[in-house]
């Protein structure tokens, strides 16, 4: 079995100025920086094993059942206070209504930062998966021309030398195009995107998985995605905007197109609101063993300007009745 680990999506805008706990055009935002940590640290527990990823350390992929996860950010941080730590407050509450680890916890860094090593060894002797978000370059086209070579390659080698098995999603929810002017449309994303897999190649970091990861909301995905040889986890952010989606409504139609690529895939971000949240995280449980390669999910604890996707008490009961669900205890 695979312990069912972790918890929370940090998720926040890609790009050179970081911002903290909020997706890119999916939810909203505090005004914290992300935390900064060394860049070696003792290697955690989790067991390594392949997963079609870069290398035999990478994050185990479920062959049944799902990891569940949560980026738990409930309130706005005090000014100077990072992400890592609000979120690292909120987690034994709802550590405490599960009964046990959850399967992933979101951390971020912006481009430019140091790889918060310590922050994922924090999570991994939680039992937890870490997705480590990396904000997006400010000059995709520049990225794949060089110019951060050094700075990606540093980046890299710390993620080599930690050595426990990290999900990296760089520069998410590349397609809602107004947020990242930077990229430089999908070619310049998706030679940035094999530029930088081909460093951390180079740099030897075999327990890293590449998690591409659009919105469900912005503009088609397709032209945007590397190839298959290219990504590791293909992933989605998307929301219960009406208050009347099922988990099955938001995300089968992702599930048809990318299913075929032989990738596991990853829902990272997700959430409703007010009275509809309680029925659409019970949804989950329903809707997604017809779903069998979607191999986490990870709900989106955060007020956001769209809508307060934190949980209600009515959301995290049934959370928490999910979270002991057979189904999101993996093996």
């Amino acid at each position: 079995m695979i312990g069912l680990v972790g918890a929370a999506a940090l998720v926040t805008a890609c790009g050179a100025t970081p911002r903290a706990a909020g997706p890119t055009g999916t939810s909203g935002a505090a005004t914290t920086q992300p935390t900064t940590s060394p860049t070696t640290s003792p290697s955690p527990t989790t067991s390594p094993s392949p997963s079609g990823g870069t290398g035999s350390g990478a994050p185990v992929v479920p062959t049944s059942g799902a990891y569940l996860g949560a980026w738990l950010h409930p309130t706005a941080a005090v000014a100077g206070s990072p992400s890592f730590v609000v979120e690292q407050q909120a987690l034994p509450a709802v550590r405490a209504a599960t009964g046990h680890p959850l399967g992933i916890l979101h951390l971020y860094v912006g481009w430019r930062q140091p790889a918060p090593v310590a922050d994922l060894a924090a999570v991994a002797a939680a039992g937890s998966v870490p997705l480590l978000d990396w904000g997006c370059a400010p000059d995709g086209p520049q990225v794949a021309g060089g110019a951060d070579d050094a700075l990606i390659t540093r980046f890299a080698t710390a993620l080599r030398t930690y050595g426990g098995p990290v999900l990296l999603r760089w520069c998410w929810e590349m397609n809602l195009v107004g947020s990242h002017p930077g990229v430089g449309g999908p070619v310049g994303f998706t030679t940035a995107w094999s530029h930088i897999r081909a460093l951390f190649t180079s740099a030897g970091a075999d327990n890293v998985s590449f998690v591409w990861c659009p919105a469900l909301s912005g503009a088609d995905p397709t032209p945007y995605f590397p190839g298959a040889s290219e990504v590791d986890w293909i992933g989605i952010d998307g929301y219960d905007r009406s208050g009347t989606e099922t988990f099955g409504s938001l995300f089968t139609s992702f599930y048809r197109q990318w299913v075929g690529q032989g990738k596991p895939l990853l829902v990272a971000e997700t959430g409703s609101s007010g009275s509809s949240q309680p029925a659409f995280i019970a949804s989950i449980g329903t809707d997604l063993p017809a779903l069998p390669e979607i191999k986490g999910v990870v709900y989106f604890d955060a007020p956001g300007p769209a809508a307060p996707w934190e949980f209600t008490p009515a959301g995290l009961a049934a959370f928490a009745a999910l979270a002991r669900e057979p189904y999101f205890q993996p093996s």
